[in-house]
């Protein structure tokens, strides 16, 4: 289970004091796809990055799977996002000189495992995807929805315990976005990781188990 209580991030700007997170708690069960909706500005990157542990909340705890994640020192939580944390992000964020297949062995490699082992479990992954043609490639040969889907295949790669994505679809068409979307959905189900979504879109939100709505820095349930 992955809990947040009285959760509050606070940022400094030209304009003054902007409250990116106010009091927020929530619980999210293991295994569940989780979708945060929100406009620009709501603060759904900093929850994200405040449950992976990019950043520290001013107030409050995140506890992920019994890890009390803003009480690690900074070689814990490294290790712990190395083996339990998968992150998509809103540009894939593909390592530019590494093919395809490398990047998602990346975190095998991360995390210890080579050889046949890793070599297989890429070979799996690229066929999950429906990109199996592509191992060789570099990330700027490849197309907005391919590049989101082997973005996708890399977080998962190691079985996290959960999976971070902020906005996937941002960059894609609606029908590559919903494709992209489930696919993830589907590869969490796969092996019981618990994935959250930040999102603003309506129609990915179809296919989430529940979904938190975040205004002002404020969060709701919408549904269940």
């Amino acid at each position: 289970m992955i809990q947040l209580e009285a959760v509050t991030k606070v940022f400094q700007s030209g304009r003054g004091e902007i409250r990116a997170l106010d009091n927020v708690s929530l619980s999210v069960e293991a295994s569940r796809f989780v979708a945060v909706m929100g406009k620009s500005g709501s603060g759904k990157s900093t929850l994200l990055n405040c449950i992976g542990g990019l950043e520290s909340p001013d107030k409050g705890t995140v506890t992920c799977f019994g890890t009390p994640i803003n009480s690690l020192t900074a070689r814990e939580l490294s290790l712990f996002q190395r083996r339990h944390v998968g992150f998509v992000f809103q540009q894939g964020n593909l390592l530019s000189y590494l093919s395809v297949a490398q990047n998602i062995g990346f975190p095998l490699s991360l995390n210890g495992i080579g050889g046949s082992r890793r070599s297989k479990r890429i070979d799996e992954l690229l066929d999950r995807i429906g990109l199996p043609a592509v191992a060789k490639a570099l990330p700027h040969e490849l197309s907005s929805g391919e590049t989101q889907r082997v973005a996708i295949a890399r977080a998962i790669a190691h079985n996290p315990k959960m999976v971070l994505a902020d906005e996937p679809t941002a960059n894609l068409d609606t029908a590559t976005g919903q494709q992209a979307v489930g696919l993830m959905r589907d590869m969490g189900r796969d092996h019981g990781c618990t994935i959250i979504l930040a999102t603003h879109d309506n129609e990915i939100t179809e296919i989430a188990d529940t979904v938190f709505g975040l205004k002002d820095g404020r969060i709701y349930k919408e549904e269940d």
